[in-house]
């Protein structure tokens, strides 16, 4: 009966935990959007926050991906014009950047992207047993989360 009660506390810890990381992703993505401009300082500390939203759940096994996608005139891709930071655990979050969609940025336009992985860990005593933790160990959450710049088309990076 315990055991049954340790994996249903710990399932509701995975709940939880996965609701925290789209939290923490949408909550960076729109925090990037309502700036004219960012710093690396700006952008590490919005990690620490996301590491925040995360509580009580451990925060070192995150990892961020914040990037500004840009075009220039032709409405093309431009590197020089956007920027790319990670942050954390694995350095990024893994897979690059899907391709915009057409027509989702028009010349001269940017949007921010955010990725945060997490991969969880049993929180409580009881999740620590063998059963329950060969199940939940290496649980990895993603989110991604798009943004528009709200007062400037291309945010840049200082």
């Amino acid at each position: 009966m315990l055991i049954i009660w340790g994996g249903i506390v710990e399932i509701g810890n995975v709940h939880f935990a996965g609701r925290k990381v789209a939290l923490a992703t949408q909550s960076i993505a729109d925090l990037i959007a309502q700036e004219r401009a960012v710093s690396d300082a700006e952008l590490a500390n919005l990690a620490q926050a996301g590491n925040a939203i995360m509580f009580p759940y451990p925060s070192g096994n995150m990892s961020y991906r914040m990037e500004s996608i840009a075009t220039d005139a032709d409405g093309g891709i431009d590197a020089t014009l956007g920027w790319l930071r990670t942050f954390g655990a694995a350095g990024g979050g893994g897979a690059p950047v899907p391709p915009p969609e057409v027509g989702f940025l028009l010349s001269n336009d940017s949007t921010i992207y955010v990725r945060v992985a997490y991969t969880y860990t049993p929180v409580s005593v009881l999740g620590s047993i063998a059963g329950i933790s060969a199940v939940l160990e290496g649980l990895t959450f993603t989110e991604e989360a798009f943004a528009k710049p709200r007062r400037i088309s291309i945010i840049p990076i200082q």
